[in-house]
């Protein structure tokens, strides 16, 4: 920032929220809160879209799972789950019960093989379902088997009994458990030597992870009952998973939330260390509680903005690996999340199934967007009292919103609490154009710029700006007009 009097650019705040740094010292880049907004692909803090229902029935039951479940066919069947029942969203969007009567509280995940859906929760004996009828799991498969993977055409199973076994079935037989130099498992006390919870199976590229709370241990090969074809690839101490249902792939990468914040996979496999930065180092004392909170977790991608979404005691964290910024979605009915193969996120809520990216309210309720800057300094010498601000935003529709400014790094009150109109700008199509001297928007882009007046005086200031509407808002940068005042 220039120490000179006159004007203050404030143009870039990509980096997203931040709690590492010190008032005192933090960029202007990062944000103190960035609550149902994010940093979108144009760099602007942004208002994150809303959801819509996919039922419009209200089944009651608090929803916490999904699966997309696809046969060879091309048939596409979508599942979700809560408080005992197993629900089909039918074409009309409507959910129909498949399954009741399975414990309330325990968490229902889902797998597929072939064209057989694997349904389980730990209490319950396992079920398959073929579209078409919902029964339990043939042969023997873990009594208290909660979750399963699919992987290189084995069914995979973790179970709350044993904690440290992994079973398998035979090559291409979701119902076989027994046959011998086919089906079988792994007892991890004699792999970990010490004990552990196993938590989570996935596959990372073409290897198998076993995620535990402490451990982490990958395997290659294809046939686990072969002699020197299923080999540890590495064995990773000192952090794990924190529940089931935390980790999620992206390109050719996993996150997933351990106990201190989250991180990469790669990076940890590539370096063969933990004590490398967490994906989530920037907001990890912040982060923290939220762990420690326990609860159910989620995790979902969305290719469509970059974003990773983990769900950790009732707020979504939203993490932007184009800015590798961070973000969150708070006041939803948000209990689980699941992606479809087609890019599409759906958000399970109580009563209700959702789909995301559509409008900018929560299925009728209008969220609380509030951006926080980072402390700015105006000046390291003299006060400076800043009179105007040119802002500009990208609205599509007129809203109202309010800014409030912090000097010198004042928990409270404001000194300043102003509302203001945010009306969309005219757009000039650029094929239209017939007088090029009179051209004021360039490439048919709309945008308004705002000029608000300030009061107040310090060397740093704050800003804050909150809007509570079922509107976009979006804005781009910022220019503080000053004067240099006394000492």
């Amino acid at each position: 920032m220039s120490n000179r009097a006159g004007h203050v650019p404030y143009d870039d705040f990509t980096g997203g929220e931040a709690f590492i740094y010190p008032a005192s010292d933090m960029k202007p880049k990062y944000s103190k809160l960035l609550q149902n907004c994010h940093v979108f692909s144009d760099g602007a803090v942004s208002k994150i879209p809303g959801y819509i229902k996919v039922n419009s029935s209200d089944v009651s039951d608090g929803l916490l799972s999904g699966f997309e479940f696809k046969q060879s066919d091309g048939t596409i069947i979508e599942l979700t789950a809560g408080n005992g029942t197993i629900y089909e969203v039918l074409g009309t969007g409507e959910l129909s019960a498949i399954k009741t009567g399975l414990d309330a509280s325990a968490k229902v995940y889902f797998s597929q093989i072939n064209d057989l859906c694997i349904m389980s929760n730990g209490v319950d004996a396992m079920m398959k379902y073929d579209g078409a009828t919902v029964s339990n799991l043939g042969g023997t498969p873990p009594a208290t088997g909660f979750k399963s993977h699919v992987h290189k055409n084995r069914v995979w199973i973790i179970e709350r009994t044993d904690k440290m076994l992994a079973t398998h079935s035979a090559l291409n037989a979701a119902e076989d458990y027994t046959t011998a130099a086919d089906a079988g498992y792994i007892d991890f006390k004699y792999v970990l030597g010490r004990g552990d919870e196993l938590l989570d199976i996935v596959t990372y590229i073409d290897l198998l992870v076993f995620f535990f709370r402490n451990h982490v241990v990958i395997y290659s090969g294809s046939d686990p009952t072969a002699s020197g074809d299923f080999a540890i690839v590495q064995k990773i101490e000192g952090a794990g998973v924190i529940n089931s249902d935390a980790i999620v792939s992206y390109g050719s990468d996993l996150a997933f939330i351990y106990g201190s914040g989250i991180k990469s996979l790669r990076q940890t496999v590539t370096t063969g260390s933990l004590n490398i930065a967490d994906l989530s180092e920037k907001i990890d004392p912040d982060l923290r509680a939220d762990i420690a909170a326990g609860g159910n977790t989620s995790v979902a991608h969305y290719p469509k903005y970059g974003w990773l979404a983990f769900l950790i005691n009732g707020i979504v964290r939203i993490y932007s690996y184009t800015w590798k910024a961070w973000g969150r979605m708070v006041g939803g009915d948000i209990l689980g999340m699941f992606a479809t193969a087609d890019g599409a996120l759906r958000l399970c809520g109580t009563g209700f199934l959702y789909t995301y990216d559509s409008g900018y309210d929560f299925a009728g309720t209008n969220p609380v967007y509030r951006w926080e800057t980072a402390h700015i300094i105006i000046s390291k010498i003299a006060k400076v009292y800043p009179k105007i601000m040119q802002l500009l935003a990208y609205p599509l529709e007129s809203t109202t919103a309010s800014l409030q400014t912090i000097y010198d790094q004042k928990d409270s009150p404001a000194e300043q609490y102003i509302d203001f109109d945010v009306t969309p700008g005219s757009i000039v199509y650029i094929d239209a154009v017939t007088d090029w001297d009179a051209l004021a928007f360039i490439d048919e882009v709309s945008y308004t710029e705002i000029r608000l007046p300030l009061f107040g005086g310090g060397n740093t200031v704050q800003m804050i700006f909150t809007n509570t509407s079922d509107k976009q808002l979006s804005f781009g940068a910022m220019n503080l007009q000053v004067v240099r005042g006394g000492f």
